[in-house]
């Protein structure tokens, strides 16, 4: 019985990107220039951070299912946010063990994040749109929910987080530490 091929490809901001990841993949062997592969992961990274959150927007659900995000993000809401958008991981890109089984899972759409923040789908959705610099009344336009709805999220995800507003909620995610530290 013969073995499947398993490959990769790389989505990016920009080419130099791609060689944070590149030399792992090409070692394993799961990136390269062997023709088309039956099982392909879509490696999507999050370089700047949040690029890839508007990336994922754009994504159809069957590719995000086979879409594994590497970051250099460590926040679990931040990760849980990337996870929110149902792909098959979230990996921190030097992390290569992790990278190369997510891209074994990513392949074959099987999804393997484990959920860190403990942030109701909704608010990681909130979160998520306050990344990408969303005001209020934008939030509950996009969300199709009342404002007061929307600030009522907004002070659920404050609560569980410890931040004290939605700046040092944002400054917390992106540069990776906790408020509680």
């Amino acid at each position: 019985m013969g073995t499947s091929k398993i490959g990769s490809r790389i989505d990016a901001s920009h080419p130099a990107y791609e060689r944070l990841v590149d030399e792992a993949l090409r070692k394993a062997k799961l990136i390269g220039d062997d023709g088309p592969t039956p099982y392909l992961a879509h490696v999507l990274l999050d370089f700047p951070l949040t690029w890839a959150l508007k990336r994922l927007e754009g994504l159809d659900s069957v590719l995000r299912a086979r879409t594994l995000v590497a970051t250099q993000a460590s926040h679990p809401v931040y990760l849980d946010c990337l996870a929110s958008y149902h792909v098959s991981g979230v990996v921190t890109s030097t992390d290569e063990p992790a990278l190369l089984s997510g891209v074994y899972a990513a392949a074959t759409a099987q999804r393997t994040y484990q959920w860190r923040s403990g942030l109701t789908y909704m608010e990681l959705r909130v979160t998520r749109l306050l990344l990408r610099g969303l005001d209020t009344k934008e939030l509950a336009s996009t969300l199709s929910i009342a404002t007061k709805t929307v600030n009522a999220h907004i002070s659920n995800v404050l609560c569980k987080t410890g931040a004290e507003n939605r700046a040092q909620l944002i400054a917390h995610l992106i540069d990776g530490s906790h408020a509680d530290d």
